[in-house]
């Protein structure tokens, strides 16, 4: 492959993920009602994001939290892991604690996606959005949430190759590949993503929105028997705490990681979960569309192609 100029290049490449998971993304921490509005919106926001796909032909990697697609009737009997922040994974599951049903079980999003005129695609989110890589997800819990989401996967004949991680919490990577992962989502590439406490995290996210600065791009890599593609960006919303950065910089640091990516023939790696546009979703649509816009030039221009996680890192494989 060569790209305009007077030698040969590789062309960038720009994959998106989405964290699709509803109540089961949040129900261990500041419960489901805290986000309610948003995952209430979250169905109109995956709709309007499947037709912005089909509209700038862009597959993209859907992580689906496999429980969202089928009724347990709150019944587990699989080990619950010893987190010190919860006193009972299943007893505190949404499927369990009678919340509301249009906010944790959702089969028609799997139809939405793939109903969809571009290829996506589907990887999982873990079977009840289990922290994997917290301190307490023993090796049993761990087996039996992976094991469980494959059944799923396989129940609803799915071609699952990728592994999204719970809050980018990495681990039991040997249990995936047991279970026939092939690729993962690493963390953002970023230094403090790895190794700095998490109200750290923040303020250094933070400030990287604040000053505009261009996300890292990266590339796939082997790591333990599968590949992994680490993040560059989370898209961020424009509510909470975000709402004090400027107006806009998401879209500007994803415009400048794209042309990184083109100029470096390297992976732009953007990702978010449906329900961070829940609060406004018809505005986050909007602000994404312009990313998708700028991405589709590059591509035109023969310096860019869009793939989801699985054919980006292929070849490493």
């Amino acid at each position: 492959m060569s790209s305009k100029g007077s030698g040969p290049s590789k062309r960038g490449t720009f994959v998106v993920s989405l964290d699709t998971e509803l109540g089961w993304g949040c129900f261990d921490t500041v419960g489901v009602d805290h986000y309610r509005e948003a995952y209430e919106n979250t169905r109109a926001v995956i709709d309007g994001l499947c037709d912005l796909f089909d509209a700038y032909r862009a597959p993209t990697t859907w992580a689906v939290v496999t429980h969202m697609l089928t009724d347990c009737g709150g019944r587990h009997d699989e080990p619950d892991p010893e987190f010190d922040w919860i006193d009972s994974w299943y007893g505190r599951a949404p499927c369990s604690a009678g919340v509301d049903r249009d906010l944790w079980y959702a089969p028609d999003v799997l139809e939405r996606i793939r109903s969809a005129d571009v290829d996506h695609e589907l990887g999982v989110h873990g079977y009840s959005h289990m922290i994997l890589g917290a301190p307490g997800c023993t090796r049993a819990a761990a087996t039996a949430e992976i094991r469980r989401a494959m059944e799923v996967v396989e129940e609803f004949d799915l071609d699952v190759e990728t592994f999204v991680f719970p809050r980018n919490r990495i681990g039991h990577l040997d249990v995936l590949e047991e279970f026939g992962v092939e690729y993962y989502r690493g963390l953002d590439a970023r230094w403090y993503e790895a190794s700095a406490p998490r109200p750290l995290r923040r303020v250094c996210r933070f400030g990287d929105e604040f000053t505009r600065r261009t996300p890292p791009t990266v590339t796939p890599r082997a790591r333990a028997g599968m590949v992994e593609l680490p993040g560059s960006q989370i898209f961020r919303p424009d509510d909470g705490y975000w709402r004090y950065t400027p107006p806009g910089t998401q879209v500007e640091r994803a415009k400048k990681g794209l042309e990184r990516a083109a100029d470096r023939g390297e992976v732009f790696h953007l990702w978010f979960h449906p329900f961070n546009f829940g609060s406004d979703p018809e505005g986050h649509l909007d602000l994404f569309e312009r990313v998708l816009s700028y991405a589709a030039d590059l591509r035109r221009d023969d310096r860019l192609e869009i793939l989801p996680i699985d054919e980006a890192c292929r070849n490493v494989r």
